[in-house]
């Protein structure tokens, strides 16, 4: 496998190796074994996600010790997303005074709601499209490479919004 990678890379200008491998049958094989020392991301390597339990930062460890405490694991970013979801359905409903589902929907998308989810700054919903903004985690298997957005990357109403398609740039419109 080793010589493979390297002639497979020989020759090619990259920057980055990106790893299509949903399966795990060679992914886990390409690190460090390139023809030029580059980094490996995708579904192996570097990996963007939602949630990992090599998150350590904003009060997230308590969250992931109250889960492995509960649990005997560590959560994953389905069970993160569950867990927000209930959380910020509990956070609007309290902070409507409602149980309608109507207007428990209309306070999750409206200026006055937002959610700690324990990776930074406060998440909140798109009006337009019903998107949650939230920062993505960059991992490897151990550790937490880095937040995004990455500093620099600024938008003109949330920072959040400069991952992935903006209002102008999508179709997709809930009003």
């Amino acid at each position: 496998m080793n010589d493979e990678v390297k002639k497979a890379t020989q020759g090619v200008s990259y920057d980055v190796l990106v790893v299509a491998d949903e399966a795990g049958n060679f992914g886990d094989s390409l690190a460090y074994r390139t023809d030029k020392p580059r980094p490996v991301a995708g579904t192996q390597g570097l990996v963007p996600t939602a949630w990992s339990h090599a998150m350590d930062e904003y009060a997230s460890t308590q969250l992931q010790t109250r889960f492995h405490r509960t649990e005997g694991r560590w959560m994953t970013p389905e069970d993160y997303g569950g867990w927000l979801a209930v959380r910020a359905i509990g956070e609007a409903a309290t902070r409507a005074a409602t149980a309608d589902p109507k207007k428990i929907i209309a306070y999750l998308h409206g200026a006055d709601f937002s959610v700690s989810g324990y990776k930074g700054p406060e998440l909140t919903f798109r009006a337009w499209d019903g998107q949650l903004r939230q920062p993505i985690l960059l991992v490897t298997d151990r550790s937490l490479v880095s937040i995004s957005p990455q500093p620099g990357f600024l938008h003109q109403t949330n920072d959040l919004d400069s991952l992935g398609y903006d209002q102008p740039e999508s179709q997709c419109h809930l009003h």
